[in-house]
C-alpha cells in the first residue's frame, strides 16, 4: 500500500489516538488534533518520512472512526477481529501441550526401564534363570 502499511495489519483505532470506545465524538476529534498537531511532518522534528508514516497511520484512524456510521460498521469489524485474534493462538498450545505430554510418557518409560535395569530385571537375566 502506499501508506507504509502491510494490506494485512489491523490499525486500532482507539489505540492509535488513545482514546476509551466509549469515548464520545468530541473526545475523539480532541485526539486527533493534539496527535495531529504534535506528529505532523511540517511541525515534527527528525525524521520525515517516519512522521509522514505516523501522520498516515493517525489520519487512517481517525477516517474509520470519525463518523457515527463508519464507526458502527468499525466496531462491528473491530469486535469479529477480536473473536477471530482470541483463537489465533489455540493451534499451537494444543500442539505444545500434546508436545509436553509426549515428552512426560517418554521420560515414565525411560526411568521405568532405568528402573529395572538398575534392579537387575533385564529380560536376558530373565531368560537365564
Amino acid at each position: 500500500m502506499s501508506d507504509g502499511l502491510p494490506a494485512h495489519d489491523f490499525i486500532d483505532a482507539y489505540e492509535v489516538l488513545g482514546v476509551d470506545p466509549s469515548a464520545g465524538q468530541d473526545a475523539i476529534k480532541a485526539a486527533y488534533r493534539r496527535l495531529a498537531t504534535r506528529h505532523h511532518p511540517d511541525i515534527a522534528h527528525g525524521d520525515e518520512r517516519s512522521a509522514t508514516a505516523r501522520m498516515q497511520t493517525i489520519n487512517i484512524a481517525y477516517g474509520l472512526i470519525a463518523q457515527p456510521e463508519a464507526r458502527r460498521r468499525y466496531d462491528r469489524f473491530r469486535r469479529a477481529h477480536q473473536a477471530r485474534t482470541a483463537f489465533a493462538g489455540a493451534d499451537e498450545t494444543w500442539a505444545q501441550m500434546v508436545r509436553a505430554a509426549g515428552q512426560w510418557v517418554g521420560q515414565q518409560t525411560r526411568q521405568r526401564r532405568a528402573g529395572w535395569y538398575r534392579a537387575g530385571y533385564t529380560v536376558g537375566r530373565w531368560l537365564r534363570e
